[in-house]
């Protein structure tokens, strides 16, 4: 299993991290989702066939950038 923490400046409540979760959820391979919102990162926990790059993909999806 691979783990990514990712910055995401724009997440700022709970809406944001319920609409992320329901495009990651879409990733075949994510096992875990964790979201730091003072810190407006979140961390996720995948194995293939997910790759990094879809993980990001499925994020801007939803309308948010990665910084």
């Amino acid at each position: 299993m691979q783990t990514i923490i990712l910055q995401i400046p724009s997440m700022h409540c709970n809406h944001c991290t319920n609409k992320i979760q329901t495009f990651l959820s879409e990733v075949c391979g994510v096992q875990e989702i964790t979201f730091d919102l003072s810190n407006k990162e979140v961390k996720i926990s995948f194995c293939p066939p997910a790759t990094q790059e879809q993980i990001i993909e499925a994020i801007e999806e939803c309308g948010f950038e990665i910084q």
